[in-house]
């Protein structure tokens, strides 16, 4: 695997394993050790990985026995943090809070709000982006978009 990105191509995989079903819900995610040496990366990047699958919501951690699998229902909006964060911006941008051509909160202020990390605030304007509900200027942050 490569080093770069390996923690996102090891999300990815235990994604595509709960989507499938391999990995059910209530299941026991194998232990980070299992997981480094089943992709043959240090048990860091198996972390990281398993952090960007407990802030998109298919994880939860039970203490002092491991992660489980809590499901891969309807969609992102329903499932995901950063779906449910992109649910709610668009509401709000649908109620007439945020008006055309508005900048929305920082990241770092939608970090505080929703209490997740900054890549999980990037993946739920990426969302917005995709649905063309907001536009993103380098440098200067998100706006609402005309529609």
């Amino acid at each position: 695997m490569a080093p770069r990105g390996a923690f996102r191509q090891i999300a990815d995989e235990l994604r595509r394993l709960i989507e499938s079903g391999e990995l059910a819900p209530g299941a026991m995610v194998p232990s980070e050790n299992v997981l480094a040496e089943r992709f043959g990366v240090a048990r860091g990047t198996v972390r990281s990985a398993l952090a960007v699958l407990l802030d998109d919501g298919l994880l939860e951690v039970l203490p002092g026995q491991g992660r489980r699998v809590v499901g891969a229902g309807a969609g992102p909006s329903s499932v995901t943090a950063y779906g449910r964060i992109a649910a709610e911006l668009l509401r709000r941008i649908e109620s007439g809070e945020f008006a055309t051509s508005d900048a929305l909160p920082s990241e770092a202020a939608l970090m505080a709000e929703f209490d997740v990390s900054r890549n999980t605030v990037r993946r739920a304007i990426q969302v917005l982006v995709d649905e063309g509900a907001v536009v993103v200027r380098q440098g200067a942050g998100a706006f609402v978009a005309a529609r």
